[in-house]
């Protein structure tokens, strides 16, 4: 097969679940925290509900981002989006997550 008809490599919906879940983890966690970006969070978080929508196949490089769209001290309500190198959404997401004390 020459190198015009090979096809890039596909990540995995696990993966890119993976990525969403941990974008979303991070905004939540810094939210619980008082927006701190110390290396030693004061509480962690833990998602209680995910979705995940596709869109398309996410393959090349992809690049998650992640919102924190309401809640309180306790829950947090987030939105992810994966966009691929050309920027085309490949995957998007929503999740709730509790913190907790470390």
């Amino acid at each position: 097969m020459s190198p015009s008809h090979e096809t890039p490599a596909t990540l995995p919906r696990s993966a890119v679940m993976a990525m969403l879940d941990e974008a979303m983890a991070q905004a939540a966690a810094a939210r619980v925290n008082g927006g701190n970006a110390d290396h030693r969070p004061v509480r962690s978080v833990v998602a209680v509900d995910l979705h995940l929508s596709f869109m398309r196949p996410a393959t090349g490089q992809a690049v998650a981002t992640a919102q924190v769209v309401g809640g309180g001290k306790t829950m947090v309500f987030c939105e992810a989006q994966l966009r691929n190198a050309q920027g085309d959404l490949v995957a998007q997401a929503m999740g709730t997550y509790r913190a907790q004390a470390r």
